[in-house]
């Protein structure tokens, strides 16, 4: 019974125009009863794009294979064939010769009006009469009954709500929708409820106010524009009524508007914290490179509690180039007041990324992607999260499900192709990374991934070029320099590897990064027949806080400093394993709503282990021989 009157709820809605809500009650009762045609049928007529109407469409068909309206809707939409089998009905042949009727002989008016001459003055003087009075209507003076009356409709009066100090809502840019893939907001439960308006203030004799912020709420952005100017006209001296109309300027993306607006409401009140923010937003949709930085301290100075700029300054500073460990101070700042905003929880999971704590990283991902799962942008995160945890098998799930949404992303076939490097899908790897590389050849993820992946396909040449090449888009990356040393030794160039090596110790920033160094080299000059620098090293590497490297390579080293004269009884095959995030600069993308959008932080979950590619058999003998059996197929990239 319940959802039956939910229903006609809908309906009612729908007849209203009220979409909206129509969309809110049907979302609901999809979610209970998936495969009712009959809520798909009046959940097409409310959605607003014809890819979301041809996806509810074919759920009716799903249901009902048969049912004709939802087959003759997909016709109308171009998304379905017409059915060939339905033959077109034959013309209908009009019978020319009638016989004439004799009926019963007219008498009286009938009879008088079968005159054609008194039809014809009847019909003249009926349209004289018409048209007098049109005219009258419009020359007769005012008042009398031809004259306008005035209706007054009685407008409910509804109390405003008070303050309430939370966070203004934003706007954010729609999410492309393939036709394959169902609309984000159909994966509801239900729809969420809107978080109230920072600034809010009571105007209850303003009519006109009351009527903006509607509008705001259902996204009509101009009425919002045409009701606030006239509560601005009305209450000159409330900076909130100024700021509003610069809101309404800066969604329909008029920012020097918007800019002159904010100003305004500063004049009134120079106190007046959102303001600064909302200012500080429309410069950087006009130029990405402007500072705003005074802006955004102003809007914390002025309201401590004002959560929303406490993770605009952090995104700002992070754009440009700010270390992620003062950011994530500032975001503290702000906690309290953005315990509820996913994009707090989505913010602090990259930049837990580029700290080297991906356990936590992965818990503030996937509670951003709970809180609220329309934000698409999560879902890359969330793939990135998974990645640093060495969970690929995940990745490739959230990855998947990303990429039906935004296919032109390089950034997400970067982590695609390593989500498949993950479950040694080399193939598919390859080729995500190929579309990585096509879309933006300046992304060093897509060539230290697909480097490393050359690497274990036994592809050493291929991956010299792509590691060489990452090394020169990121010169200061950890895993850039150290997966390059990787290669040479797997191109039997040990000597040049030690150089590289040592590039890497210096940029390392953990000791699970110098355990990589130290192990590796160590092997590579006892290939050398080095033995006192691959004790040096060995030794270094036990001297590591404990569980920074794997217990079988102590074990190892333990093993050869006991040894009086070494004799290595190694295959030097160097075995990476997971590594901290790469930290990458972030840019700014100017958006109308949120305009400081860094990139996310790329997260490789670990250097993957190259497979037998080159084998060094070390004899007892005093000099090490050395068993190349890889064969270059080009020349070798030229080293820095």
């Amino acid at each position: 019974m319940a959802d039956l009157t939910m229903f006609e709820e809908a309906q009612e809605a729908a007849k209203q125009g009220q979409r909206e809500r129509a969309r809110d009650l049907l979302t609901r009762l999809l979610k209970t009863e998936k495969d009712n045609i009959d809520y798909w049928l009046l959940m097409s007529s409310v959605v607003d794009s014809s890819k979301e109407r041809i996806y509810c469409l074919q759920s009716v068909l799903r249901a009902d294979p048969e049912n004709l309206a939802a087959r003759q809707g997909l016709v109308l939409l171009g998304a379905l064939a017409p059915d060939e089998s339905l033959q077109p009905a034959l013309p209908i042949r009009r019978k020319w010769e009638v016989e004439i009727d004799e009926g019963e002989e007219l008498t009286g008016f009938r009879k008088v009006m079968a005159n054609p001459v008194v039809r014809v003055v009847s019909f003249a003087g009926a349209g004289i009469l018409v048209v007098g009075l049109v005219l009258l209507g419009i020359f007769a003076p005012k008042g009398t009954i031809f004259g306008p009356r005035l209706t007054i409709t009685p407008v409910a009066w509804t109390p405003t709500p008070t303050q309430t100090e939370t966070p203004t809502p934003l706007v954010r840019t729609p999410t492309p929708t393939p036709a394959t893939a169902v609309p984000l907001w159909m994966l509801l439960e239900a729809t969420y409820t809107p978080v109230p308006v920072y600034v809010n203030t009571p105007h209850p004799l303003s009519e006109a106010y009351r009527s903006a912020m509607r509008a705001y709420e259902r996204g009509d952005f101009q009425s919002m524009l045409d009701f606030m100017l006239q509560a601005q006209r009305q209450e000159s001296d409330s900076p909130d009524t100024y700021y509003h109309v610069g809101e309404a300027h800066r969604l329909l993306e008029e920012y020097d508007q918007a800019i002159t607006a904010y100003e305004q409401a500063l004049d009134v009140d120079p106190e007046f914290a959102p303001a600064y923010l909302a200012r500080a937003r429309a410069r950087l949709a006009l130029n990405p490179k402007t500072n705003v930085l005074s802006d955004l301290e102003a809007a914390i100075e002025y309201d401590p509690a004002f959560g929303e700029a406490y993770l605009a300054l952090a995104e700002y500073q992070y754009a440009k180039g700010e270390d992620a460990e003062t950011v994530l101070e500032i975001m503290n700042q702000g906690e309290t007041s953005l315990a509820h905003d996913p994009h707090f929880y989505l913010l602090r999971a990259q930049l837990r990324l580029a700290l080297g704590d991906p356990a936590g990283a992965l818990e503030d991902a996937m509670l951003a992607n709970e809180m609220d799962i329309t934000i698409l942008e999560s879902y890359l995160v969330l793939g990135q999260a998974y990645l640093a945890n060495d969970m690929p098998e995940e990745a490739l799930e959230v990855l998947t499900f990303y990429g039906r949404y935004e296919d032109e992303n390089p950034l997400h076939w970067a982590l695609l192709g390593w989500a498949y490097h993950g479950v040694e899908d080399y193939e598919a790897a390859i080729e995500s990374l190929d579309k990585a590389v096509e879309l933006d050849n300046q992304l060093y993820e897509a060539f230290l991934y697909r480097g490393l992946t050359y690497l274990d396909m036994g592809e050493t040449q291929n991956a010299l070029n792509d590691l060489y090449t990452a090394r020169r888009l990121s010169p200061k990356s950890f895993e850039a320099n150290y997966s390059y040393a990787l290669a040479l030794v797997g191109d039997g160039r040990l000597q040049e590897s030690l150089t590289h090596f040592d590039v890497a110790e210096g940029l390392a920033k953990s000791d699970q990064q110098l355990a990589l160094v130290y192990y590796n080299r160590a092997l590579v000059y006892d290939a050398l027949n080095l033995p006192n620098r691959a004790k040096e090293d060995f030794t270094l590497l036990i001297q590591l806080k404990p569980g920074a490297a794997p217990r079988i390579w102590i074990v190892k080293a333990n093993s050869y400093l006991a040894t009086a004269t070494p004799t290595s009884t190694f295959t030097l095959t160097p075995i990476p394993s997971k590594t901290p995030t790469p930290t990458r600069t972030f840019t700014v993308t100017p958006s109308p709503t949120k305009t400081f959008t860094p990139s996310p932080t790329i997260t490789p979950s670990r250097t993957p282990t190259p497979t037998a590619t080159s084998t060094y058999t070390l004899t007892p003998t005093p000099t090490a021989t050395i068993t190349n059996t890889i064969t270059p197929s080009r020349t070798p990239s030229p080293t820095p």
